[in-house]
């Protein structure tokens, strides 16, 4: 996306800003999974305790929100290593750019060569 006034930013500030986004995002999720893998701990002592006062409605409802904390879980593991993807993509972009850039150097040599001894 080029800027509508000023300057286009180069390849690189765009690929760092990007990877910068993605790593901030990757913080936040494991942030967030921590808590529910702390929250899930937290359910299951308390599951134990109300299942030994034989509270079995309040096990149930507990249990349920479990489940759907395990789930929470398994998605946030999910997205995290779509993001990782995501950064693996960017880094090949960023190579493939540098490689192209390597190439066109040699090129302008390989002409300049080319001219001096022929």
């Amino acid at each position: 996306m080029g800027n509508l006034f000023g300057k286009e930013k180069p390849l690189k500030e765009v690929l760092r800003e990007n990877k910068r986004m993605i790593t901030r995002a990757v913080r936040e999720l494991d942030r967030e999974r921590a808590a529910l893998e702390r929250e899930e701990k937290r359910l299951t002592i308390e599951i134990k305790k109300m299942a030994k006062e034989n509270q079995m409605s309040a096990v149930k409802i507990m249990a349920k929100d479990l489940v759907r904390t395990r789930a929470h879980v398994t998605k946030f593991i999910e997205m995290r290593s779509h993001l990782q993807s995501c950064a693996l993509k960017l880094q090949t972009v960023s190579s493939h750019h540098a490689m192209g850039e390597a190439m066109k150097n040699t090129t302008k040599a390989m002409v300049c060569f080319n001219y001096i001894y022929f």
